[in-house]
C-alpha cells in the first residue's frame, strides 16, 4: 500500500510509500493519507504522530504531476486540490495528537507546504526545500497565507515568489523546521526524543495546547490558501507546464 503504519509505545508513523514516483501523492492516495491520519490520531496508544518517506531521498514531493497535467476544468481541480490535498491538511491540523514531520529527504511542492501543518519538523542535512507552485502557473497555499505570520513576511515571500530551492540550513535560518540531523538514524533517535518529551505532559494538556496552536492555521490555509490553490489550479496552463515536464520539454530550475 502506497500509505504505510508503523507503531511502537509512543509514536504512529504515517509513511508515504511511493518511491518510485517520489513519494507523491494523486487523489487516491491524498484521500488514503487523510483517512490514516485520522485513524492514527484517535489511537489511544498514540502520543505522537509522525509523517515520513519511504526511503531516503524524497519526503514527498506533493500532489502527482501526473494528476495534475491531466486535470480537466474547475471540478477535476477542486476534487484533487481542494479535496483531496485539503483533506490531509484538514487531518493533520484537526489531530488531536502533536504532529511531527521527519523530513528524510527532498520536500517539494505541496511536500514543502505540508509543514504548515505539523508542528514540529525534524530534517536530515541533505534534505531540500522548495515551493514552485508559481512557476507552474499555481497558488502555492500555505506559505503565502500562512507564512507571514510563522517564518515572517519576508522570509514567505522569498520562498513563495521565488519558487527556489533552499538547503535545510536555510529554511532552519528562516524557523521553517527545528532540528537538522546527519542521517536516518539520526532522525529516528531525534523524533523520538521528542516524542518521549510531550509523554511528560498530561494528556489533556498536551491536546488543548496542540489545538490551540493549529487553530490559527485552519482559516487562513485550509479555506483561503486551498481555494485559491484550487482555482488556479483549473487553468489550462498548469496542465500545460505539467505535461511538457513530463515529457521532458520543461525544466524547473533551481
Amino acid at each position: 500500500m502506497p500509505i504505510v503504519v508503523e507503531r511502537d509505545d509512543l509514536i504512529s508513523w504515517v509513511i508515504i510509500d511511493r518511491v518510485e514516483a517520489g513519494n507523491s501523492l494523486d487523489e487516491a492516495h491524498l484521500k488514503e493519507l487523510a483517512d490514516k491520519i485520522k485513524v492514527e490520531c484517535e489511537e489511544p496508544s498514540t502520543r505522537v504522530l509522525v509523517v515520513t518517506g519511504k526511503g531516503d531521498k524524497f519526503f514527498t514531493t506533493g500532489v502527482d504531476l501526473v494528476s495534475t497535467s491531466q486535470v480537466n476544468g474547475l471540478d477535476d481541480a477542486w476534487r484533487l486540490m481542494y479535496e483531496g490535498l485539503g483533506g490531509v491538511c484538514l487531518s493533520l491540523t484537526g489531530c488531536r495528537k502533536p504532529v511531527i514531520a521527519a523530513v528524510n529527504g527532498h520536500a517539494i511542492g505541496a511536500g514543502m507546504e505540508l509543514l504548515n501543518a505539523v508542528d514540529l519538523a525534524v530534517a536530515v542535512r541533505r534534505a531540500k526545500f522548495s515551493s514552485p507552485a508559481v512557476r507552474w502557473g499555481m497558488v502555492p497555499p500555505g506559505t503565502p497565507t500562512l507564512g507571514p505570520f510563522l517564518i515572517g513576511a519576508k522570509h514567505a515571500a522569498m520562498i513563495a515568489l521565488t519558487g527556489r530551492t533552499f538547503t535545510a540550513e536555510e529554511v532552519k535560518e528562516m524557523g521553517f523546521i527545528n532540528v537538522i540531523v546527519e542521517d536516518l538514524e539520526g532522525l529516528k533517535r531525534e523524533v523520538r526524543k521528542l516524542a518521549e518529551d510531550i509523554a511528560k505532559g498530561e494528556p489533556f494538556a498536551i491536546a488543548e495546547t496542540r489545538r490551540l496552536l493549529a487553530d490559527a492555521r485552519l482559516h487562513f490555509w485550509v479555506d483561503r490558501g486551498l481555494r485559491a490553490l484550487a482555482e488556479s489550479t483549473a487553468r489550462p496552463v498548469v496542465a500545460e507546464r505539467a505535461s511538457e515536464f513530463l515529457d521532458g520539454k520543461r525544466v524547473v530550475e533551481k
